[in-house]
């Protein structure tokens, strides 16, 4: 990371919106990283590429070579717990949820994933050669790491209950100059600014939460949740992957996202605008599920190159269009 990206992130939001109290909440958190990671292909050792973290198991595993050109969701049937995957193809992002079900002993890749994966259960390792032998061994170096991390937040009007304005990012991890996270960047400091400088809904508070940890399954709000009535939380609005013109509404990962309240109400507000809209199945890894509330979540999708491009091929005319469609729903979605 060639930035401080808390820094980045919190001197954005002064230089658009002055005068702000935003308060600190330190946590903590711990994970383990696999520093290296080789086998041995026809007797020669190849070194492999870890995706994933977390994974805190053996230094070597060992195993039958379970070959697959690609993942589909019935994979969560099988028993794979003896086997070592190999997955030619793994495009969709959200197939690991069903690895994971299987339950292997690792899996291996040719696809170069551009983004990392946090995984308990087995690690992920990308390698660019085909693999062809029936038996494989896997020699790791696991280190633990423990991190301190920053969230930050502030409220917007006043009630009893509040939806929250979710903006992820992981310290560690986030680069600013990618695409993936300044297309959501600059979306969210208009969101702000239109709130702030213009309206903002009457009846409850938006609380607006800028939230680390988001590639270690969204601790940052997860944590920041543990502390409050959650019973007091209408909804979380996830300000992520957006702002790049082909926004779909996510109605679920593995589980639904949004329930069928929310689900009617946006559906009668771009009703109401004579906008269309498309709801999909999320195509990536992200277990935001986990937090128990409804999450409305327009995200960019299907986009091949989301972890790849820099923030220079942004279109700032798509970016104040998405935020004007947020915006209008944020306004309308309690009110009546």
């Amino acid at each position: 990371m060639k930035k401080d990206i808390k820094d980045f992130i919190i001197s954005g939001i002064r230089e658009r919106v002055k005068e702000l109290d935003i308060n600190e909440e330190n946590l903590k958190s711990e994970y383990y990283v696999i520093t290296k990671a080789y086998t041995y292909i026809k007797n020669k050792k190849i070194n492999l590429t870890p995706v994933s973290f977390g994974y805190k198991g053996d230094n070597l595993i060992e195993g039958k070579l379970e070959k697959l050109s690609e993942v589909f969701p019935h994979i969560a049937l099988e028993n794979l717990e003896d086997r070592i995957l190999y997955v030619e193809t793994l495009d969709d992002l959200s197939a690991i949820h069903y690895l994971k079900l299987s339950k292997p002993k690792a899996v291996i890749t040719n696809t170069e994933i551009k983004r990392p994966v946090y995984i308990e259960e087995f690690p992920l390792f990308f390698v660019p050669s085909f693999i062809n032998q029936e038996d494989i061994s896997i020699h790791l170096k696991i280190k633990k790491a423990d991190k301190t991390f920053v969230n930050y937040y502030f409220d917007i009007g006043v009630g009893a209950y509040f939806t929250y304005i979710n903006f992820p990012y992981d310290s560690f991890f986030t680069n600013a100059e990618n695409i993936n996270f300044y297309s959501s960047f600059k979306t969210f400091l208009y969101l702000l600014e239109k709130l702030i400088n213009i309206k903002h809904p009457k009846g409850y508070r938006i609380r607006v939460l800028i939230s680390d940890m988001l590639y270690k399954e969204y601790e940052g709000i997860y944590q920041h949740l543990k502390k409050i009535d959650t019973d007091r939380v209408l909804s979380v609005i996830n300000i992520q992957n957006c702002g790049l013109g082909n926004e779909k509404l996510i109605i679920k990962n593995r589980r639904n996202l949004i329930d069928f309240y929310h689900y009617k109400k946006l559906k009668k507000i771009f009703e109401k605008q004579e906008i269309s809209f498309q709801e999909e199945r999320l195509k990536e890894y992200s277990n935001i599920d986990r937090i128990k509330l409804p999450v409305i979540w327009f995200s960019s999708q299907p986009n091949e190159f989301l972890y790849s491009l820099k923030k220079e091929f942004i279109n700032e005319k798509l970016i104040l269009n998405f935020t004007n469609r947020l915006y209008f729903v944020i306004n309308n979605l309690y009110k009546g």
